[in-house]
């Protein structure tokens, strides 16, 4: 017996189609909405005044920021239970991201704390921007490449620390017993002083005590310095990294340089540079002094030549070479008919691309005398 087919309630449809929206988008304008409207009424929760006055108005927006955190989080959950994938998504930084966001709350209240005080977990509803911030996912990167020199560093810090505050606590401990009387209350001065914080509060008095403190803040300029460094520098090669990267995969989509070997496109990738343009921007203008030469990786570009005609180059192409050539401004206006994705070579880099592959420097010359006798 043929089985009948039985549409699917509406609210059920619009539920699944919710559920693959919601799941499949790391952070809906919606989310970003309610993490906004969330935190300004914890803003407001914490004074007195205002709260006073429109306190309705303001639990009526954590609730609703709350609503929406558990409706999300069960959402994904189910919609991550029918891919068989329930346990990766809880266990993700994500999936826990969005559990804290749902249920740091409501426990607080059932644990019997007060609203006022159980309404500011909802901090943690600001962890859900977390996954999507790009700059974060670097620092992840350079912190595990570089944990090697940063550990060092922590240990000399932690060195330091201890050494002066035994130090310390020798040397003020009679005139200053309440401040340098044990360790512990030493140990705060070390650390506000190498931090160059220097509260004030705990201040040496006597003279090998404060040449001690002058050693300590030396070191901890220092110990400081080191450590922007080494995060500047794995910055510096994570960010180089990722565009080579990007520069790379924009490169072997350029049919003209399908020909060369993996030395070559690495030789052509480090010497170009990648840029985004959007529609309707003039690249090159008519006679101005030509300094470098675009490959088109995406998009579409227009050439108004001088006798009022008009070429269209698409992905694949190259243009402004001819001025490089010949060493002559530029002839032609070139401007982008869509938002297209170039790959930029100055004109030093193409001296020397040209030098090392002289079969590219034949086949744009070949290219350029071409469009030479088109045009004209």
């Amino acid at each position: 017996m043929p089985k009948l087919y039985m549409p699917k309630p509406p609210v059920l449809a619009v539920f699944e189609r919710f559920a693959t929206v919601t799941a499949d988008k790391a952070m809906t304008r919606a989310s970003y909405f309610a993490v906004t409207i969330g935190l300004a009424g914890l803003t407001i929760l914490t004074t007195e005044p205002a709260y006073g006055i429109s306190h309705w108005w303001v639990e009526g927006l954590l609730r609703a920021a709350l609503v929406f955190f558990v409706w999300e989080w069960l959402i994904r959950l189910i919609y991550a239970f029918r891919a068989g994938q329930w346990r990766t998504y809880a266990l993700s930084g994500r999936g826990l991201i969005d559990a804290a966001s749902a249920v740091a709350v409501p426990a607080a209240l059932a644990l019997g704390a007060q609203p006022q005080s159980a309404w500011l977990f909802g901090v943690l509803w600001m962890l859900k921007a977390v996954p999507e911030i790009a700059g974060l996912q670097q620092l992840r990167r350079v912190l595990v490449q570089e944990r090697g020199p940063l550990l060092s560093v922590l240990a000399i810090f932690m060195m330091v620390v201890f050494m002066s505050s035994a130090l310390l606590h020798v040397l003020e401990r009679e005139a200053q017993p309440v401040a340098f009387g044990s360790l512990p209350s030493t140990l705060w001065w070390a650390v506000v002083t190498m931090t160059t914080t220097g509260y004030g509060d705990v201040v040496p008095i006597t003279p090998l005590g404060r040449i001690v403190a002058a050693m300590v803040m030396i070191c901890g300029l220092g110990i400081f310095g080191l450590w922007t460094g080494i995060l500047a520098t794995g910055f510096a090669a994570e960010t180089k990294r990722h565009n080579f990267l990007r520069t790379w995969e924009t490169v072997s989509k350029v049919p003209f340089f399908n020909s060369l070997g993996s030395v070559a496109i690495a030789d052509v990738t480090n010497m170009l540079r990648r840029i985004e343009v959007p529609r309707k921007t003039m690249i090159i203008r008519k006679g101005l002094v030509g300094d470098c030469m675009y490959f088109i990786a995406d998009g579409e570009v227009e050439v108004e030549l001088p006798n009022d005609k008009r070429i269209s180059l698409g992905s694949g192409a190259f243009f402004g070479e001819m001025a490089l050539f010949e060493n002559r401004p530029r002839s032609a206006n070139v401007v982008t008919t869509r938002t297209s994705t170039l790959l930029v070579l100055d004109v030093v880099e193409f001296r020397m691309l040209m030098g090392q592959h002289p079969e590219l420097a034949q086949t744009i010359d070949a290219e350029a005398k071409r469009r030479a006798q088109q045009n004209t």
